[in-house]
């Protein structure tokens, strides 16, 4: 009996690796059913249809058949639009593949998170303030797995954040002046609220705190491994790190070596 089709779906491909000698298996973020891991038969092939439209980080549509946890992917066609992401904008789009690999599970559908997946990469092309653009979608994220940040009140006392005032962040509760928790500013707090950050040092610090929210969610579904997570920060430090500050940094061993007369 022949397996039924999909509808045709927009989806995104997250990532991809070799399955036997043509093929590819791909992790796929789609509209409708969430992540899917398909199989793209004989897609290695220079004359398949689909070689060319497995591109990371762009728009596509797929239609696929499959019961199992391995679905058949049939057709997929390039949906151009997506300007093409370079640099920084595009170490911070595998950085959003990233997340929504390891924190989504599969056949989960997120239709909210996918529009906010797709307008991110959009946003990512067309803006330079990469930060603030990283830290709506992550706030997105956790709130779409039911771990929204409370970034208003304190959660004791039902007052409005002050921006001078240090408080506890409890992952499971929200920000108190006492409890136990994450360190963090009522700034930074507002800051992520407003999704507008006045300075670098804002800006650290709340990447800073929302990746500790993150950390701990993940470590809560059993989702993480040291190794997962030493990738993942890995790959955030180095796509905040400023290009001035790695010069920086390169000069001064390149000095210190001449001092110590090593071969620069």
């Amino acid at each position: 009996m022949q397996q039924k089709k999909s509808p045709p779906q927009r989806a995104f491909v997250l990532h991809g690796y070799p399955y036997k000698e043509t093929s590819l298996i791909v992790d796929v973020f789609t509209l409708d059913y969430g992540r899917l891991a398909m199989v793209a038969k004989g897609a290695k092939r220079p004359a398949s249809n689909l070689r060319g439209a497995l591109l990371s980080l762009q728009p596509i549509e797929v239609v696929f058949s499959g019961r199992g946890e391995v679905k058949t992917m049939l057709q997929a066609t390039w949906t151009p639009g997506q300007p093409w992401l370079t640099g920084r904008a595009l170490m911070c789009g595998m950085y959003l593949n990233e997340l929504v690999m390891k924190l989504l599970p599969r056949e989960d559908s997120h239709p909210l998170l996918f529009e906010s997946y797709a307008a991110t990469l959009m946003t990512l092309a067309e803006s330079d303030e990469h930060s603030a653009i990283l830290r709506e979608f992550e706030t997105q994220l956790l709130a779409e797995l039911g771990y929204g940040l409370q970034l208003e009140k304190d959660v004791k006392t039902g007052e409005l954040l002050q921006p001078d005032t240090l408080y506890r962040y409890d992952p499971l509760a929200g920000p108190m002046v006492h409890g136990g928790g994450v360190l963090v500013s009522g700034r930074v707090l507002l800051a992520l609220n407003k999704g507008v950050f006045e300075d670098a040092m804002i800006a650290a610090e709340a990447r800073d705190f929302v990746r500790t929210i993150i950390e701990f969610h993940l470590e809560r579904k059993q989702l993480r491994s040291s190794t997962v997570m030493h990738d993942l920060h890995s790959l955030s430090e180095r796509l905040d790190a400023k290009p001035a500050a790695r010069r920086a940094a390169k000069k001064a061993q390149t000095e210190r070596m001449i001092i110590e007369g090593a071969n620069p």
